[in-house]
This record gives structure tokens, C-alpha cells and sequence, in this order.
């Protein structure tokens, strides 16, 4: 008999009759210290219960990184909750499941959740803005890894200036706006962005009636 795994459709159910209890603590607070944990910042458990059950419906209809981000939410205040890390792991597999045929997907999320705090360049050459941007990657994102950028456009290509000025962006945003003024193309594979030329617009297709040869002699 063939097992399904399980999914967080099937997850919640069972969240839905112990997400309370199991957000709750083993002791019931007193209203003073509830009141304190409120001026805090910190969320009540009927509060990490709703978060809980968003992260469920976001889940069910394919949202995966807003569901993953409100159990996220949830544990940086709660770190043992069980059922939490179990609707994480179960919404990692169900994006890699999705995304499993697309190699550079987890580049791809890295570059889109690790943030630029300031982007400023005034006519210059796209290799040094992108060099600049590897150069920072390893200072910005959230493991300290320095992400590959490879460069392959030929040394005479002529490109265009790049000018910016953009401030809290995304990684990916900054590597599309580049290679866009730059009029090069770049795909995000496994290990690395591969930065390349463009490939060249398709000649216009000649009106009906006219020769592309106008010198040619009829045969």
C-alpha cells in the first residue's frame, strides 16, 4: 500500500483541535503577567493560535512564504513548539516538491530575502557594480556565504552605464535592474547567477511584397 506523506491539509485537522493547548503554556498565567507579557511585544496564545491557523490556509492555497513566515513568527517567540516545526518542515517539502525541477530555486530565495541597504552607482560599468554586489553578499546574507556571480561577456562588449540609487532592495531585484540596463541576461543556477549577453532581437520580418534582396534579378 503506497503511504502519502503528509501535507498541510492533512495537518490541519489536528491542528485545528490542539493549537491552543499546545501554544498554551504548561501553567496558566495570571492576568498580571499576561498584561506584562502584552507590553512586551510579545503575542498571547490566542493571538499564536490565529498565526497558527493563517499559516494552515495560507499552506492549503499555495502561499508556502507567507505560511512559512508566520510559523516562523511563531517560534521566534515559542522556539519548542513541536506541531510548529512539524507545518515548517511539512511546507519546505511541499515547496521543494514544486520547485524541485528548478535547480536554482534555494539561490533564488536567497537572493530575494537577502536585503541591499543601499544601492548607489553613477555610470558605471555593470562587472563592477556586480563584483561590488558579490563582494557585500557575503557581510548581507543571513548565513554569511558570499554568493557566486559569474561573469561571461566577452571583454568588448559594449554596455551600457549603469546608474542607481535604490535603498533597502532585494539581491534579485538589484541583479535584474543591472543586466536589464545593461541590456545582458542572467539565470540563477544551483551554485551561482550566471551573468551573459543577451540574446540578439530577431531581425524584422519583411511586408508582404517586398523583396529582402532589391537588387536581385528574377530568375
Amino acid at each position: 500500500m503506497k503511504t502519502n506523506k503528509l501535507t498541510p491539509i492533512f495537518v490541519a485537522f489536528m491542528i485545528v483541535m490542539v493549537v491552543r493547548p499546545l501554544l498554551a503554556d504548561e501553567t496558566r498565567t495570571s492576568a498580571s503577567t499576561e498584561t506584562n507579557a502584552n507590553a512586551t511585544g510579545k503575542l498571547s496564545d490566542d493571538q499564536l493560535g490565529d498565526l497558527l491557523q493563517q499559516a494552515i490556509m495560507l499552506g492549503r492555497v499555495g502561499l508556502y512564504d507567507e505560511a512559512e513566515a508566520r510559523c516562523k513568527q511563531i517560534l521566534e517567540q515559542k522556539p519548542d513548539q513541536p506541531t510548529v516545526k512539524q507545518l515548517l518542515r511539512e511546507i519546505e517539502e511541499q515547496k521543494r516538491r514544486i520547485y524541485g525541477q528548478n535547480p536554482g530555486y534555494d539561490l533564488t530565495r536567497k537572493l530575494s530575502e537577502t536585503v541591499v541597504p543601499e544601492v548607489k552607482f553613477r555610470d558605471a560599468n555593470a562587472f563592477d557594480v556586480l563584483d561590488t554586489l558579490q563582494r557585500e553578499s557575503k557581510k548581507l546574507t543571513a548565513d554569511k556565504s558570499e554568493i557566486n556571480l559569474v561573469w561571461q561577456v566577452p571583454p568588448d562588449a559594449k554596455l551600457s552605464k549603469i546608474t542607481l540609487n535604490l535603498k533597502q532592495v532585494p539581491m534579485l531585484d538589484v541583479i535584474k535592474y543591472v543586466t536589464a540596463i545593461a541590456k545582458l541576461s542572467y539565470r540563477v543556477d544551483a551554485r551561482a547567477v550566471v551573468i551573459y549577453p543577451a540574446e540578439p532581437e530577431p531581425a524584422p520580418v519583411p511586408t508582404s511584397g517586398a523583396s529582402s534582396e532589391p537588387n536581385a534579378k528574377p530568375q
